[in-house]
């Protein structure tokens, strides 16, 4: 993946379940273009000053046999949440936000 390109993403949602702590799951998928990368998910460090509003990093890790195919892969990001449990999830590719979400309950 071409790491000055935007990939295209479709299909984000977020969810948090009430339990103790809080549990928020986020899904999508990316537009990769080769079989190797992977996506992943991550917190971003450090987290913006709203509380309210949790960041996540889109990845790409390479790995296996190499092959140019444009392709959808679905993308999760699982965690646990300490109080107060937040109202949105922006997900960001190296700096740019590519999806605000409602995290709904």
């Amino acid at each position: 993946m071409t790491g000055d390109i935007v990939p295209r993403t479709r299909g984000w949602q977020a969810a948090v379940v009430a339990s103790d702590p809080p549990v928020i799951t986020v899904t999508g998928e990316i537009e990769l273009g080769n079989v190797d990368e992977v996506p992943r998910l991550g917190l971003s460090e450090p987290q913006g000053p709203d509380a309210s509003v949790l960041t996540l990093e889109v990845e790409i890790a390479t790995g296996g046999p190499s092959e140019l195919v444009m392709h959808w892969a679905p993308i999760e990001f699982r965690h646990s949440l300490p109080e107060p449990t937040p109202s949105k999830v922006r997900v960001m590719w190296m700096g740019i936000e590519v999806a605000i979400l409602d995290a709904t309950v």
